[in-house]
């Protein structure tokens, strides 16, 4: 199939995607982001997505968070457009867009005891470059099957990670499940205390941050910020 000659997309730095919404990440992510905004004394805000309920602790586990704007901004934009954390971690919802979850669909089996989910990725047209060549995308998306690798490869591949990583999370929590560590499942009272996922599985499973990387990121955020 030749795709020679066809169009890819480039961010133009407007900065309206940091200003559109809150953003879902990940449960390890809301640690790093934490950590980064305390390192540099910006007053981060975040809450918890979706969550699940372990009857076993009586609490609720955060299996994704949302970050909240802040006067209107992502809390780590510039007032140049440029995002202050982009060379020590830039969030993989941020590296994906404009090509975004619509929808996430989480499933808990009581029967075989596993935690997964499914993602349907689209394009979002908040994006000013995204509205400019809709024309374009519309004939793109038509003649290639394969379109998002095409218009989007390094966006899509960032998809691609997130859920991968979502993907290890919730199979690690899984285990646990299956391992009698966790009861999953149920309504549970809305005054429960939340968990994050992040930091239960590490309790368990203390090679996590290497994996994830988390270490390196936090090693080198405090050597690039004198923290």
């Amino acid at each position: 199939m030749n795709t020679a000659g066809l169009k890819v997309f480039k961010c133009t730095l407007c900065g309206e995607c940091c200003r559109a919404s809150p953003v879902t990440i990940l449960p390890y992510e809301e640690v790093i982001l934490r950590e980064l905004a305390g390192m540099l004394n910006k007053p981060y805000k975040s809450r918890p997505g979706y969550r699940v309920f372990d009857r076993r602790s009586n609490v609720w586990i955060a299996l994704s968070y949302a970050m909240e704007l802040v006067d209107g901004k992502c809390v780590f934009l510039r007032d140049d457009n440029l995002c202050m954390i982009n060379d020590l971690y830039k969030p993989l919802i941020c590296r994906s867009y404009p090509y975004v979850p619509r929808e996430i669909r989480y499933t808990i089996d009581d029967n075989s005891k596993t935690v997964f989910s499914t993602a349907e990725y689209g394009l979002s047209i908040k994006c000013p470059v995204i509205r400019d060549d809709r024309d374009y995308l519309v004939d793109l998306i038509s003649r290639y099957p394969n379109w998002p690798q095409i218009y989007l490869p390094n966006e899509y591949k960032a998809a691609l990670e997130f859920e991968e990583k979502r993907s290890l999370l919730l199979r690690l929590l899984s285990q646990l499940w299956m391992r009698g560590i966790v009861d999953l499942g149920g309504r549970g009272p809305s005054y429960a205390p939340v968990v994050n996922l992040y930091d239960l599985l590490r309790r368990f499973y203390p090679n996590l941050p290497y994996i994830l990387g988390i270490d390196e990121i936090l090693r080198k955020a405090r050597g690039v910020i004198g923290y």
